[in-house]
């Protein structure tokens, strides 16, 4: 079993324009929503490729209730603390022209204390029953900044793998408790390592994280594990969006991590289940036909 966890979910809406006016007024020709933030694209990308997953947020008002039925019906437990106040609206603009994929994100409701409390006491509780955890995204205002380092110290103190995806302060201060996998992107490691080239962070990042999975978008992923680094990438002719594509290749790590693969295969299932998110119009989601599919293309490199 993974455990998924989405400290801050959303309801992501995508707006559809034939143009988006940066400065001006802009007419929306449709709209699709679907439940999201990181944590909740892992755990779908996870049920839809049939492995067990469960799912630890907030979940917030009357979005939160939809969200998580929605979830339900992918197969996906879910639990966590309930909030009075809505979970928050993030929104993808899709139109002709280089503003396609502008996204808008909502901060979240803010926390309480008790709240942030009892989704630790929730997350305790649960730690026992899955052998990974994939951590993502970002927190509700008033999480402690320390709310990632906590979550590490207790999977370390219950020796359970896991991989995280953070930014910022939250990032910094789990760093210190040692995860044992990270995922991060180029312009994440500039800032958390003050380089943005992916050989030079890998060798940078202290050894006793044992995963290590930096993105450069196009380019692909770079990928450390157990001393070896391993580049892989593969070519996808038509990007719907690239927006989730990041989580769904933590979902692939996640995977991976809980059956015990190698380095190669590793890289060939996080890197195939990040392509197969571009492929579908529907939003940070990815389907296992296609996973297959990309599998089978996937160009390895040992570095």
């Amino acid at each position: 079993m993974i455990l998924a966890v989405c400290p801050n979910p959303s309801v992501d809406t995508y707006l559809y324009m034939d143009t988006f006016n940066m400065r001006g007024s802009s007419r929306v020709t449709n709209k699709e929503s679907y439940a999201g933030g990181k944590g909740i694209h892992v755990a779908m990308a996870i049920a839809e490729s049939g492995e067990d997953v469960s799912l630890l947020a907030f979940w917030g008002g009357e979005r939160g209730q939809w969200m998580k039925e929605e979830c339900e019906k992918l197969g996906i437990k879910c639990f966590g603390p309930k909030l009075d106040n809505n979970n928050r609206t993030c929104i993808t603009i899709k139109s002709a022209g280089e503003n396609d994929d502008t996204e808008i994100l909502e901060n979240g409701s803010e926390i309480s204390e008790q709240d942030y409390k009892d989704f630790i006491k929730v997350f305790k509780q649960n730690i026992a029953k899955v052998n990974v955890v994939s951590m993502s995204g970002s927190w509700p205002p008033g999480a402690p900044n320390n709310a990632y380092a906590e979550m590490v110290k207790i999977c370390n103190e219950n020796n359970i793998p896991h991989i995280l995806d953070a930014t910022g302060i939250k990032m910094h201060k789990a760093l210190l408790e040692k995860p044992y996998g990270i995922h991060i992107n180029k312009d994440e490691a500039e800032e958390l390592f003050g380089t943005n080239n992916p050989d030079k962070a890998l060798k940078i990042i202290q050894d006793d994280i044992k995963i290590v999975a930096l993105t450069a978008g196009s380019k692909g992923l770079y990928l450390r594990k157990d001393g070896e680094i391993m580049h892989a990438n593969v070519v996808v002719d038509s990007v719907y969006s690239a927006v989730g594509s990041g989580d769904c290749l933590s979902a692939g790590l996640s995977m991976a991590l809980a059956n015990n693969k190698n380095i190669e295969d590793t890289a060939v299932l996080a890197t195939a289940c990040g392509a197969a998110n571009c492929l579908r119009p529907e939003l940070g989601m990815l389907y296992k036909e296609d996973i297959l599919k990309l599998e089978k293309e996937v160009k390895l490199l040992h570095l």
